[in-house]
């Protein structure tokens, strides 16, 4: 009777263990199926590293558990990439500029993005387009065209950059050129000629001043003759005769005051 009981007692522990396991197989199951993809997002589901050609939208899905099915998430917001880069002007100056895309992916493409591409396509197209086509756009100008015509080339490279992504099904929004800087010798350079027309443009506003005030003195010397002066001391004369009389009769007639 006694080895009855123990032998129940074994199976009821048995029984308790497989239980338990086959709970935490349910909750493992229930979690692994469960998928939550957030704001502005594209799951793209694949089953044993095949694309399924099912893609989870926003919120809450479920997926075939215990890693039959696998999630990739790929943001179809608007995103930013930053690429610092380096590139020749056409008579061989150095310029190096960071390149700030704002580009998003095309809802239409994502699971062809993933099986052609890969989540790392920034790593794989966006960055080396930004590099090639900066140092291709770059090379048409010179260093001082680089400088005065920066917005042709934004314009130019924008494009470029554009036509490159587009295949990949990547929609450019807006490229930015910042910190759009040269050799140290070359911006030496520069700021040399810059201070040299500083001082040219000083000295001809100079000359000119100099020339107008002589001009001006010269004027005013012919304008003040004889005739002139007596007319306004006469205009002043208070009506009293002179008290004294000199050798020039305009400057003795008393004046009022």
């Amino acid at each position: 009777m006694k080895q009855a009981e123990i032998v129940g007692e074994g199976m009821s522990r048995e029984n308790k263990i497989l239980i338990g396991a086959a709970i935490l197989v349910a909750v493992i199951a229930v979690f692994s199926s469960v998928k939550v993809i957030g704001t502005g997002q594209v799951g793209v589901v694949t089953q044993y590293g095949k694309v399924t050609g099912r893609e989870l939208d926003e919120g809450l899905s479920l997926i075939a558990p215990f890693g039959i099915n696998k999630v990739t998430v790929y943001d179809v917001k608007l995103q930013k990439q930053t690429v610092d880069s380096r590139a020749a002007s056409s008579d061989l100056q150095d310029v190096s500029s960071q390149l700030v895309l704002n580009y998003n992916l095309r809802r239409d493409n994502i699971s062809r993005l993933h099986q052609t591409i890969g989540s790392s396509y920034e790593d794989k197209v966006i960055t080396p387009a930004i590099n090639e086509v900066f140092k291709s756009a770059a090379a048409k100008y010179t260093a001082s065209e680089l400088i005065s015509q920066r917005g042709d080339l934004k314009a130019y490279t924008q494009k470029i950059i554009s036509e490159r992504l587009k295949k990949y099904g990547i929609t450019v929004d807006e490229l930015s050129l910042t910190n759009f800087e040269f050799s140290q010798n070359f911006s030496k350079a520069i700021e040399d000629k810059q201070v040299a027309q500083q001082n040219a443009e000083r000295a001809k506003f100079n000359l000119e001043a100099a020339k107008t005030d002589a001009e001006a003195q010269k004027a005013q010397s012919e304008t003040l003759s004889a005739e002139y002066l007596q007319k306004q001391a006469i205009e002043k004369w208070d009506g009293k005769m002179p008290e004294y009389l000199g050798g020039g009769a305009v400057f003795n007639i008393p004046l009022q005051r």
